[in-house]
């Protein structure tokens, strides 16, 4: 009889110390998870910033070439390459 407590008691230590180990593991997998998701989101924020400067910088020279022209021409170029030479 007293074989069979002692060996019910160590099973239960036993099951206890593998789900404390089992938690902690799935915390830390948890951890990491929250921590990729955060990293991934950052980049498409930052990647989608970047693409709606890049769309609003498109708009702003459209919008000053039709206001204004388009800044050099072939020939103002053409001039600055001959005046350098």
């Amino acid at each position: 009889m007293a074989i069979q407590v002692i060996l019910a008691a160590g099973m239960l230590a036993a099951l206890f110390i593998l789900f404390l180990v089992i938690s902690r593991a799935v915390g830390n997998i948890d951890n990491s998870l929250y921590k990729l998701e955060y990293m991934v989101r950052k980049d498409c924020d930052v990647r989608l910033e970047s693409l709606e400067l890049k769309f609003k910088m498109r708009a702003a020279d459209k919008k000053f070439d039709e206001l204004y022209g388009p800044r050099f021409s072939a020939e103002d170029i053409q001039n600055a390459v001959d005046g350098n030479e």
